[in-house]
Protein backbone atom coordinates (compact mmCIF):
# COMPACT_ATOMS: atom_id res chain seq x y z
CA UNK A 1 0.00 0.00 0.00
CA UNK A 2 1.73 3.32 -1.35
CA UNK A 3 0.49 5.48 1.76
CA UNK A 4 1.87 8.69 0.20
CA UNK A 5 0.00 8.37 -2.89
CA UNK A 6 -3.27 7.61 -0.44
CA UNK A 7 -2.75 10.87 1.12
CA UNK A 8 -2.51 12.83 -2.37
CA UNK A 9 -5.71 11.20 -3.25
CA UNK A 10 -7.39 12.01 -0.43
CA UNK A 11 -6.56 15.63 -0.18
CA UNK A 12 -7.51 15.85 -4.17
CA UNK A 13 -10.93 14.58 -2.93
CA UNK A 14 -11.09 17.11 -0.16
CA UNK A 15 -10.02 20.07 -2.70
CA UNK A 16 -12.92 19.15 -4.63
CA UNK A 17 -15.87 18.51 -2.04
CA UNK A 18 -14.53 22.09 -1.37
CA UNK A 19 -15.04 23.19 -4.66
CA UNK A 20 -18.94 21.54 -4.57
CA UNK A 21 -19.17 22.87 -1.18
CA UNK A 22 -18.33 26.87 -3.13
CA UNK A 23 -21.02 25.57 -6.12
CA UNK A 24 -18.92 25.56 -8.20
CA UNK A 25 -20.46 23.08 -11.43
CA UNK A 26 -19.51 19.30 -10.84
CA UNK A 27 -20.80 16.27 -11.88
CA UNK A 28 -24.95 15.96 -10.40
CA UNK A 29 -23.58 14.34 -6.98
CA UNK A 30 -25.25 16.77 -4.69
CA UNK A 31 -23.20 18.69 -2.77
CA UNK A 32 -21.11 18.28 1.02
CA UNK A 33 -22.60 20.87 3.49
CA UNK A 34 -20.48 22.96 5.17
CA UNK A 35 -20.56 20.89 8.71
CA UNK A 36 -19.89 17.97 6.94
CA UNK A 37 -16.91 19.44 5.22
CA UNK A 38 -15.81 20.72 8.46
CA UNK A 39 -15.48 17.22 9.71
CA UNK A 40 -13.66 15.94 6.97
CA UNK A 41 -11.27 18.63 7.35
CA UNK A 42 -10.86 17.86 11.39
CA UNK A 43 -10.38 14.31 10.57
CA UNK A 44 -8.15 14.86 8.00
CA UNK A 45 -5.96 17.06 10.27
CA UNK A 46 -6.07 14.71 13.16
CA UNK A 47 -4.92 12.02 10.53
CA UNK A 48 -2.04 13.63 9.67
CA UNK A 49 -0.83 14.29 13.35
CA UNK A 50 -1.38 10.31 13.88
CA UNK A 51 -4.33 10.59 15.48
CA UNK A 52 -6.41 7.82 14.31
CA UNK A 53 -8.57 6.67 17.02
CA UNK A 54 -9.63 10.65 18.06
CA UNK A 55 -10.03 11.15 13.72
CA UNK A 56 -12.41 7.92 13.78
CA UNK A 57 -14.29 9.54 16.54
CA UNK A 58 -14.91 12.71 14.72
CA UNK A 59 -15.98 10.49 11.69
CA UNK A 60 -18.34 8.52 13.99
CA UNK A 61 -20.10 11.75 14.77
CA UNK A 62 -20.19 12.43 11.26
CA UNK A 63 -21.80 9.05 10.42
CA UNK A 64 -24.55 9.18 12.67
CA UNK A 65 -26.17 12.62 11.87
CA UNK A 66 -29.22 12.00 9.87
CA UNK A 67 -28.58 14.59 7.27
CA UNK A 68 -25.81 13.66 5.96
CA UNK A 69 -26.28 12.98 2.06
CA UNK A 70 -25.22 10.23 -0.10
CA UNK A 71 -22.06 11.81 -1.56
CA UNK A 72 -21.02 13.29 1.93
CA UNK A 73 -21.41 9.85 3.09
CA UNK A 74 -18.92 8.52 0.17
CA UNK A 75 -16.53 10.84 0.92
CA UNK A 76 -17.18 9.83 4.82
CA UNK A 77 -16.73 6.19 3.97
CA UNK A 78 -14.19 7.13 1.83
CA UNK A 79 -11.64 8.67 4.68
CA UNK A 80 -12.47 6.30 7.03
CA UNK A 81 -11.25 3.75 4.39
CA UNK A 82 -8.11 5.88 4.64
CA UNK A 83 -7.70 6.14 8.64
CA UNK A 84 -8.19 2.24 8.53
CA UNK A 85 -5.33 1.40 5.90
CA UNK A 86 -2.94 3.69 7.47
CA UNK A 87 -3.08 1.34 10.64
CA UNK A 88 -2.86 -1.58 8.24
CA UNK A 89 -6.44 -2.83 9.33
CA UNK A 90 -7.23 -3.95 5.78
CA UNK A 91 -10.08 -5.82 6.95
CA UNK A 92 -11.93 -2.45 7.72
CA UNK A 93 -10.62 -0.42 5.24
CA UNK A 94 -11.58 -2.88 2.32
CA UNK A 95 -15.16 -2.48 4.09
CA UNK A 96 -15.52 0.91 4.39
CA UNK A 97 -14.40 0.88 0.33
CA UNK A 98 -17.29 -1.45 -0.19
CA UNK A 99 -19.51 1.18 1.55
CA UNK A 100 -17.93 4.08 -0.65
CA UNK A 101 -18.80 1.82 -3.98
CA UNK A 102 -22.17 0.42 -3.09
CA UNK A 103 -23.40 4.70 -2.41
CA UNK A 104 -25.84 5.81 -5.28
CA UNK A 105 -24.37 8.76 -5.33
CA UNK A 106 -20.46 8.05 -5.33
CA UNK A 107 -18.71 9.49 -8.24
CA UNK A 108 -17.21 7.55 -10.87
CA UNK A 109 -13.81 8.31 -10.42
CA UNK A 110 -14.13 7.71 -6.23
CA UNK A 111 -15.86 4.33 -7.01
CA UNK A 112 -13.18 3.39 -9.71
CA UNK A 113 -10.43 4.27 -7.54
CA UNK A 114 -11.93 2.19 -4.32
CA UNK A 115 -12.26 -0.75 -6.49
CA UNK A 116 -8.45 -0.84 -7.44
CA UNK A 117 -7.46 -0.06 -3.90
CA UNK A 118 -9.96 -2.85 -2.65
CA UNK A 119 -7.94 -4.70 -4.82
CA UNK A 120 -3.99 -3.50 -3.69
CA UNK A 121 -5.34 -4.39 0.06
CA UNK A 122 -6.94 -7.61 -0.61
CA UNK A 123 -3.45 -8.77 -2.44
CA UNK A 124 -2.24 -7.76 1.07
CA UNK A 125 -4.23 -10.31 2.13
CA UNK A 126 -3.33 -12.61 -0.43
CA UNK A 127 -7.33 -12.86 -1.65
CA UNK A 128 -5.71 -13.32 -4.56
CA UNK A 129 -9.39 -13.86 -6.42
CA UNK A 130 -10.85 -10.68 -5.25
CA UNK A 131 -7.34 -9.01 -6.31
CA UNK A 132 -8.63 -10.37 -9.35
CA UNK A 133 -11.90 -9.37 -9.77
CA UNK A 134 -11.78 -5.65 -8.50
CA UNK A 135 -8.92 -5.01 -11.03
CA UNK A 136 -10.43 -6.61 -13.57
CA UNK A 137 -13.58 -4.47 -13.25
CA UNK A 138 -11.41 -1.56 -12.70
CA UNK A 139 -9.41 -2.21 -15.82
CA UNK A 140 -12.27 -2.52 -17.96
CA UNK A 141 -13.94 0.78 -16.81
CA UNK A 142 -11.03 3.13 -17.43
CA UNK A 143 -10.22 4.67 -20.67
CA UNK A 144 -6.55 3.81 -20.05
CA UNK A 145 -5.45 1.29 -17.49
CA UNK A 146 -2.14 1.26 -16.09
CA UNK A 147 0.73 -1.09 -16.02
CA UNK A 148 1.10 -1.45 -13.01
CA UNK A 149 -2.62 -2.67 -12.70
CA UNK A 150 -1.46 -5.26 -15.38
CA UNK A 151 1.64 -6.61 -13.10
CA UNK A 152 -0.61 -6.74 -10.30
CA UNK A 153 -3.24 -8.91 -12.13
CA UNK A 154 -0.21 -10.73 -13.44
CA UNK A 155 1.08 -11.20 -9.95
CA UNK A 156 -2.26 -12.40 -8.35
CA UNK A 157 -3.07 -15.10 -11.38
CA UNK A 158 1.01 -16.06 -10.37
CA UNK A 159 -0.06 -17.01 -7.06
CA UNK A 160 -3.31 -18.84 -8.13
CA UNK A 161 -1.01 -20.36 -10.78
CA UNK A 162 -2.39 -19.03 -14.19
CA UNK A 163 0.66 -18.83 -15.87
CA UNK A 164 -0.90 -18.35 -18.75
CA UNK A 165 -3.21 -15.57 -17.66
CA UNK A 166 -0.28 -14.32 -15.72
CA UNK A 167 1.75 -13.87 -18.87
CA UNK A 168 -0.55 -12.03 -21.05
CA UNK A 169 -1.09 -9.30 -18.01
CA UNK A 170 2.78 -9.35 -17.87
CA UNK A 171 3.18 -8.38 -21.40
CA UNK A 172 0.48 -5.71 -21.27
CA UNK A 173 2.85 -4.30 -18.80
CA UNK A 174 5.92 -4.19 -20.77
CA UNK A 175 3.55 -3.53 -23.64
CA UNK A 176 2.34 -0.45 -22.43
CA UNK A 177 5.27 0.47 -20.74
CA UNK A 178 7.60 0.20 -23.80
CA UNK A 179 4.64 2.40 -25.63
CA UNK A 180 5.19 5.08 -23.18
CA UNK A 181 8.88 5.54 -24.05
CA UNK A 182 10.29 4.20 -20.06
CA UNK A 183 12.30 1.62 -19.61
CA UNK A 184 10.71 -1.83 -18.20
CA UNK A 185 11.04 -2.21 -14.49
CA UNK A 186 13.89 -5.17 -13.61
CA UNK A 187 10.76 -7.34 -11.28
CA UNK A 188 8.20 -7.15 -14.42
CA UNK A 189 11.26 -9.11 -15.77
CA UNK A 190 11.59 -11.11 -12.92
CA UNK A 191 8.03 -12.46 -12.88
CA UNK A 192 8.38 -12.98 -16.34
CA UNK A 193 10.95 -15.21 -16.39
CA UNK A 194 9.45 -17.18 -12.83
CA UNK A 195 6.71 -17.41 -15.63
CA UNK A 196 7.87 -18.90 -18.10
CA UNK A 197 10.01 -21.57 -15.65
CA UNK A 198 7.85 -22.90 -14.34
CA UNK A 199 5.93 -23.44 -17.59
CA UNK A 200 8.94 -25.49 -18.12
CA UNK A 201 9.81 -23.32 -21.53
CA UNK A 202 13.57 -22.69 -20.85
CA UNK A 203 13.96 -21.11 -24.52
CA UNK A 204 11.50 -18.15 -23.13
CA UNK A 205 12.61 -18.17 -19.81
CA UNK A 206 15.99 -17.59 -21.72
CA UNK A 207 15.23 -15.02 -23.76
CA UNK A 208 14.08 -12.94 -20.82
CA UNK A 209 17.18 -13.38 -19.10
CA UNK A 210 18.49 -12.13 -22.34
CA UNK A 211 16.33 -9.01 -22.11
CA UNK A 212 17.46 -8.82 -18.45
CA UNK A 213 20.60 -8.94 -18.88
CA UNK A 214 20.84 -6.04 -21.62
CA UNK A 215 18.68 -3.49 -19.29
CA UNK A 216 19.88 -4.71 -15.74
CA UNK A 217 23.25 -6.50 -16.06
CA UNK A 218 23.72 -8.49 -12.89
CA UNK A 219 25.98 -11.32 -12.30
CA UNK A 220 22.81 -13.27 -10.97
CA UNK A 221 21.22 -12.87 -14.04
CA UNK A 222 23.98 -13.83 -16.09
CA UNK A 223 24.21 -17.00 -13.45
CA UNK A 224 20.68 -18.23 -14.64
CA UNK A 225 20.74 -17.18 -17.98
CA UNK A 226 23.71 -19.87 -17.91
CA UNK A 227 21.45 -22.48 -16.19
CA UNK A 228 18.43 -21.65 -18.68
CA UNK A 229 21.62 -22.61 -21.95
CA UNK A 230 22.61 -25.56 -19.78
CA UNK A 231 18.93 -27.00 -19.76
CA UNK A 232 18.90 -25.97 -23.53
CA UNK A 233 21.92 -28.36 -24.07
CA UNK A 234 23.66 -24.91 -25.28
CA UNK A 235 27.30 -26.11 -23.26
CA UNK A 236 29.43 -23.74 -25.22
CA UNK A 237 27.05 -20.57 -24.45
CA UNK A 238 26.89 -21.44 -20.43
CA UNK A 239 30.57 -21.55 -20.76
CA UNK A 240 31.36 -18.36 -22.48
CA UNK A 241 28.73 -16.54 -20.26
CA UNK A 242 30.79 -18.27 -16.82
CA UNK A 243 34.30 -17.49 -18.03
CA UNK A 244 33.39 -13.79 -18.77
CA UNK A 245 31.95 -13.60 -15.64
CA UNK A 246 35.12 -15.16 -14.22
CA UNK A 247 37.80 -12.79 -16.11
CA UNK A 248 35.53 -9.73 -14.71
CA UNK A 249 36.31 -11.35 -11.07
CA UNK A 250 32.99 -11.78 -10.16
CA UNK A 251 33.33 -15.60 -9.22
CA UNK A 252 33.72 -15.42 -6.00
CA UNK A 253 32.60 -18.82 -4.25
CA UNK A 254 34.48 -21.79 -4.29
CA UNK A 255 31.64 -23.50 -5.86
CA UNK A 256 31.09 -21.45 -8.89
CA UNK A 257 34.70 -21.43 -9.47
CA UNK A 258 35.79 -25.35 -9.40
CA UNK A 259 31.78 -25.03 -11.62
CA UNK A 260 33.65 -23.31 -14.42
CA UNK A 261 36.98 -25.82 -13.84
CA UNK A 262 34.17 -28.72 -14.40
CA UNK A 263 32.50 -26.93 -17.65
CA UNK A 264 36.04 -26.46 -18.99
CA UNK A 265 36.50 -30.42 -18.56
CA UNK A 266 33.49 -31.07 -19.73
CA UNK A 267 34.45 -29.30 -22.83
CA UNK A 268 37.67 -31.00 -23.26
CA UNK A 269 39.88 -27.58 -22.14
CA UNK A 270 41.60 -29.44 -19.46
CA UNK A 271 44.65 -26.67 -19.00
CA UNK A 272 41.79 -23.85 -18.84
CA UNK A 273 40.36 -26.12 -15.67
CA UNK A 274 43.84 -26.84 -13.80
CA UNK A 275 44.50 -22.83 -14.63
CA UNK A 276 41.28 -22.14 -13.04
CA UNK A 277 41.62 -24.61 -9.92
CA UNK A 278 45.20 -23.63 -9.13
CA UNK A 279 44.70 -19.74 -8.83
CA UNK A 280 41.82 -20.25 -7.06
CA UNK A 281 44.03 -22.56 -4.70
CA UNK A 282 46.77 -20.18 -4.39
CA UNK A 283 43.83 -17.42 -3.51
CA UNK A 284 42.90 -19.27 -0.95
CA UNK A 285 38.94 -19.52 -1.76
CA UNK A 286 39.27 -23.53 -2.95
CA UNK A 287 39.75 -25.28 -0.29
CA UNK A 288 42.76 -27.67 -0.71
CA UNK A 289 41.13 -31.09 -0.21
CA UNK A 290 42.29 -34.09 -1.57
CA UNK A 291 39.12 -34.38 -3.83
CA UNK A 292 40.02 -31.24 -5.46
CA UNK A 293 43.26 -31.63 -5.33
CA UNK A 294 42.54 -34.92 -7.28
CA UNK A 295 40.82 -32.98 -9.93
CA UNK A 296 43.99 -30.28 -10.34
CA UNK A 297 46.23 -32.91 -10.76
CA UNK A 298 43.84 -34.98 -13.31
CA UNK A 299 43.26 -31.43 -15.22
CA UNK A 300 46.80 -30.81 -15.43
CA UNK A 301 47.59 -34.72 -16.52
CA UNK A 302 44.55 -34.47 -19.44
CA UNK A 303 46.40 -31.60 -20.63
CA UNK A 304 50.07 -33.51 -20.55
CA UNK A 305 51.55 -31.25 -18.35
CA UNK A 306 52.80 -33.46 -16.45
CA UNK A 307 55.72 -31.87 -14.71
CA UNK A 308 52.49 -30.26 -12.93
CA UNK A 309 50.56 -33.02 -12.19
CA UNK A 310 52.93 -35.36 -11.07
CA UNK A 311 53.54 -33.46 -8.04
CA UNK A 312 49.86 -32.60 -7.46
CA UNK A 313 49.29 -36.08 -8.10
CA UNK A 314 51.72 -37.28 -5.60
CA UNK A 315 50.28 -35.18 -2.80
CA UNK A 316 46.51 -36.28 -3.25
CA UNK A 317 47.20 -39.63 -3.50
CA UNK A 318 49.54 -39.35 -0.27
CA UNK A 319 45.61 -38.22 1.42
CA UNK A 320 43.84 -40.64 0.34
CA UNK A 321 43.77 -44.32 2.10
CA UNK A 322 42.50 -45.77 -1.10
CA UNK A 323 44.57 -47.03 -4.19
CA UNK A 324 42.48 -45.16 -7.00
CA UNK A 325 45.15 -42.22 -6.74
CA UNK A 326 48.14 -44.38 -7.03
CA UNK A 327 47.09 -46.39 -10.19
CA UNK A 328 45.74 -42.73 -11.66
CA UNK A 329 49.82 -41.81 -10.76
CA UNK A 330 51.24 -44.57 -12.00
CA UNK A 331 49.33 -43.83 -15.71
CA UNK A 332 50.70 -40.15 -15.54
CA UNK A 333 54.13 -41.51 -14.80
CA UNK A 334 53.47 -43.79 -17.36
CA UNK A 335 53.09 -41.29 -20.09
CA UNK A 336 55.78 -39.31 -18.82
CA UNK A 337 58.13 -42.40 -20.03
CA UNK A 338 59.23 -43.07 -15.81
CA UNK A 339 58.53 -46.56 -15.91
CA UNK A 340 60.26 -47.45 -13.08
CA UNK A 341 58.02 -45.23 -11.04
CA UNK A 342 54.91 -46.02 -12.81
CA UNK A 343 55.56 -49.38 -11.25
CA UNK A 344 56.09 -48.42 -7.53
CA UNK A 345 52.79 -46.12 -7.97
CA UNK A 346 51.01 -49.05 -9.73
CA UNK A 347 52.39 -51.60 -6.90
CA UNK A 348 51.19 -49.05 -4.42
CA UNK A 349 48.00 -48.97 -5.68
CA UNK A 350 47.48 -52.86 -5.80
CA UNK A 351 48.56 -53.05 -1.97
CA UNK A 352 46.29 -50.45 -0.46
CA UNK A 353 43.25 -51.68 -3.61
CA UNK A 354 39.70 -50.12 -3.04
CA UNK A 355 39.31 -49.01 -6.33
CA UNK A 356 36.56 -49.98 -9.33
CA UNK A 357 39.36 -50.76 -11.83
CA UNK A 358 41.98 -52.85 -10.49
CA UNK A 359 42.68 -54.79 -13.80
CA UNK A 360 43.65 -51.22 -15.55
CA UNK A 361 45.96 -50.95 -13.15
CA UNK A 362 47.66 -54.63 -13.07
CA UNK A 363 47.62 -54.05 -17.39
CA UNK A 364 49.28 -50.76 -16.27
CA UNK A 365 51.69 -52.13 -14.10
CA UNK A 366 52.74 -55.12 -16.71
CA UNK A 367 53.60 -52.78 -19.39
CA UNK A 368 55.81 -50.68 -16.90
CA UNK A 369 57.73 -53.82 -15.86
CA UNK A 370 57.82 -54.57 -20.22
CA UNK A 371 59.57 -51.60 -21.04
CA UNK A 372 61.83 -52.22 -17.47
CA UNK A 373 62.86 -55.54 -19.60
CA UNK A 374 61.50 -57.36 -15.91
CA UNK A 375 59.39 -59.64 -17.98
CA UNK A 376 58.34 -61.97 -15.03
CA UNK A 377 57.00 -59.59 -13.33
CA UNK A 378 55.51 -58.06 -16.15
CA UNK A 379 53.93 -61.53 -16.86
CA UNK A 380 52.70 -62.08 -13.09
CA UNK A 381 50.64 -58.87 -13.65
CA UNK A 382 49.14 -59.23 -16.74
CA UNK A 383 48.01 -62.27 -15.62
CA UNK A 384 46.27 -60.80 -12.31
CA UNK A 385 44.85 -58.08 -14.93
CA UNK A 386 42.78 -61.59 -17.10
CA UNK A 387 40.81 -61.10 -13.74
CA UNK A 388 39.22 -58.19 -15.10
CA UNK A 389 37.05 -59.23 -18.17
CA UNK A 390 36.66 -55.96 -19.74
CA UNK A 391 40.39 -55.88 -20.27
CA UNK A 392 40.95 -60.29 -20.78
CA UNK A 393 41.91 -59.58 -24.50
CA UNK A 394 44.07 -57.10 -24.06
CA UNK A 395 45.67 -58.78 -21.06
CA UNK A 396 45.94 -62.10 -22.80
CA UNK A 397 47.58 -60.71 -25.60
CA UNK A 398 50.24 -59.23 -23.65
CA UNK A 399 50.72 -62.12 -21.52
CA UNK A 400 51.47 -64.03 -25.12
CA UNK A 401 53.67 -60.91 -26.03
CA UNK A 402 55.24 -61.59 -22.82
CA UNK A 403 55.44 -65.18 -22.98
CA UNK A 404 57.58 -64.77 -26.13
CA UNK A 405 59.94 -62.03 -25.17
CA UNK A 406 60.39 -64.31 -21.93
CA UNK A 407 61.07 -67.50 -24.87
CA UNK A 408 63.20 -65.13 -26.65
CA UNK A 409 65.45 -64.36 -24.14
CA UNK A 410 65.95 -67.74 -23.10
CA UNK A 411 66.44 -69.34 -26.52
CA UNK A 412 68.92 -66.73 -26.75
CA UNK A 413 70.44 -67.55 -23.66
CA UNK A 414 70.48 -71.14 -25.06
CA UNK A 415 72.08 -70.44 -27.55
CA UNK A 416 74.76 -68.44 -25.78
CA UNK A 417 75.04 -71.14 -23.57
CA UNK A 418 75.39 -73.41 -25.92
CA UNK A 419 77.39 -71.75 -28.41
CA UNK A 420 79.92 -70.92 -25.61
CA UNK A 421 79.85 -74.87 -24.74
CA UNK A 422 80.36 -75.56 -28.35
CA UNK A 423 83.53 -72.80 -28.25
CA UNK A 424 85.01 -74.49 -25.09
CA UNK A 425 84.97 -77.95 -26.26
CA UNK A 426 86.71 -77.05 -29.91
CA UNK A 427 89.16 -75.29 -27.89
CA UNK A 428 89.63 -78.24 -25.38
CA UNK A 429 90.40 -80.24 -28.74
CA UNK A 430 93.06 -77.92 -30.24
CA UNK A 431 94.56 -78.35 -26.67
CA UNK A 432 94.30 -82.40 -26.74
CA UNK A 433 95.50 -82.58 -30.34
CA UNK A 434 98.28 -80.31 -29.93
CA UNK A 435 99.17 -82.40 -26.97
CA UNK A 436 99.32 -85.48 -28.98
Amino acid sequence: MNKIKIILILISLIVASSSIARGDKQKATGAIDAKTFEKLMKAQELTEAGNHTEALAVLDVLKNRDKINGYGKAQMWNFYAFIYASQEDYKNAIRAYTEVIAIEETPDALALQAKYTIAQLNFQLENYNLVIKFMNEWVAAVAKPTPTAHIMLAQAHYQLKNYDKALINVDKAVELETAAGRKVKENWLRLKSALYYDKGDYKKTAETYEQLVSLYPKTNYLKQLAGMYGELGKDNRRLAIFDSIYLNDELKKSGDILNLAYMFLGQDVPYKAAKIIAKGMKDGIIEKTQKNIETLGNAWAQANQHDKAIPVLEQAAKLSSKGALFARLAGVYFDAGDYKKSASAAKKAAEKGGFKNPGNNYLLMGMSYSNLKQHRKALQAFRSAKKTKKILKEARAWEKHTLREIKLIEDLEKSKFELEEKTRKTLESKENNQEV
